[in-house]
């Protein structure tokens, strides 16, 4: 007990002297999470803050996870660029259908690093599937579902329906949000097989739905403001 406070005190020292995690780790035989939890709250002086931003942007990873994901953002704008004019000629309704769902109903770009769209329209659900597979080029296999319902509903009946409507196995499905609702509540009543969330776990398919929303974004402003 008394050299885990040791530790600790020699953290939170070194810690007030302005050195990163990584550099505290090299003095402290301990999990970098329990640096973490030990320091979070030790104030820094504005140098010091300073010093830190400066050697996480000098380190070698994160230099190259940010060329990395410009590259990645550079490809997948090129790709829409590229490719808008034969995915209108494809399908017209359902790449523009895809856009706007998901711009409306999907997870907010940069919040997530997956692609996720939620509704209780198995219409949406559909469309959705059908958008990702023959826009964004991601078949069946790849997408995951994750039931959202009541803690009070029947969540076996739920994740049946939601496999029916998608054609995705039940073992490929997450495990399910179950949500406690206010007592007066009629969601359940109103939607008894609850939410279904589609989760695609693909960088540059997320990096490419943004390019196309942005695409779209951008011609629809100027249009509008063309009058």
């Amino acid at each position: 007990m008394l050299r885990k406070q040791q530790l600790y005190t020699k953290a939170i020292t070194l810690r007030l002297q302005g050195f990163s995690y990584n550099e505290i780790l090299q003095h402290i035989p301990v999990a970098q999470s329990t640096i973490s939890r030990w320091c979070r709250a030790v104030p820094l002086t504005v140098q010091q803050r300073e010093r830190l931003i400066e050697l996480r942007d000098n380190n070698p990873l994160i230099q190259f996870r940010k060329k990395e994901a410009l590259r990645i953002k550079r490809r997948a704008k090129e790709w829409a660029k590229e490719q808008r004019k034969r995915l209108l000629k494809i399908d017209e309704s359902l790449l523009l259908s895809g856009i706007l769902l998901y711009w409306a109903e999907g997870t907010k770009l940069g919040v997530s690093r997956d692609i996720e769209f939620t509704n209780t329209d198995f219409v949406m659900i559909v469309t959705m599937l059908a958008f990702f597979k023959r826009i964004l080029g991601i078949p069946k296999e790849r997408v995951r579902v994750m039931v959202r319902i009541s803690d009070k509903g029947d969540l076996g009946e739920a994740e049946s329906y939601w496999a029916k409507v998608t054609g995705i196995s039940k073992h490929k499905f997450r495990r399910p949000e179950l949500l406690k609702l206010n007592s007066k509540s009629k969601s359940l009543e109103k939607y008894p097989c609850g939410m279904c969330r589609l989760i695609i776990h693909d960088i540059f398919a997320l990096r490419k739905l943004s390019a196309l929303i942005e695409l779209y974004r951008t011609e629809l402003q100027r249009k509008l403001i063309r009058g």
